[in-house]
């Protein structure tokens, strides 16, 4: 039987649980599939710094930012790890950490075509007034994707 690749968009709210516990009842019995744990963020900038009191106010906000970066990939390892506590393999996670070069739904578009994913699985926030306005981030991808299958878990 193929191996069923499966992207799970990761974004480090408590909306993510959800999320991780629909991929362990749904796939953590099947032995043919693999799991991607997904995000992108927005990379720190390099900037050169000069001796002035501003410049090191400014490079202290960096650092925390640089920080967060660090924390969030520790997150995915957390995440990654939750689901081998439930079940899975070693061998059958894996993550995509990486600095973001476009938005967020050509980026989670691009990985789920380029590495051949056959399942997306992202979560939704509940309410927000302003999505009707703007459109969320799963109908966008839903309607970017072709040829996959998309499970929104809210």
């Amino acid at each position: 039987m193929a191996t069923q690749k499966i992207l799970v968009t990761y974004n480090f709210t408590s909306y993510d649980q959800k999320a991780l516990d629909f991929v362990i009842r749904t796939f953590v019995h099947s032995k043919d599939v693999e799991i991607t744990l997904f995000n992108v963020y927005t990379p720190v900038p390099k900037i050169e710094m000069r001796e002035s009191p501003i410049m090191a106010k400014f490079q202290k906000n960096l650092d925390y930012l640089s920080q967060k970066v660090k924390e969030q990939e520790a997150g995915l390892k957390e995440a990654r790890q939750y689901l081998m506590q439930n079940g899975f393999a070693e061998n059958q996670i894996s993550y995509i950490y990486k600095p973001r070069k476009k938005d967020i739904i050509g980026e989670i578009v691009d990985v789920a075509t380029k590495d051949h994913f056959n399942i997306v699985v992202m979560n939704r926030k509940p309410g927000k007034v302003t999505r009707f306005l703007t459109g969320s981030v799963f109908n966008k991808v839903v309607s970017a994707l072709k040829d996959k299958t998309v499970c929104i878990v809210s």
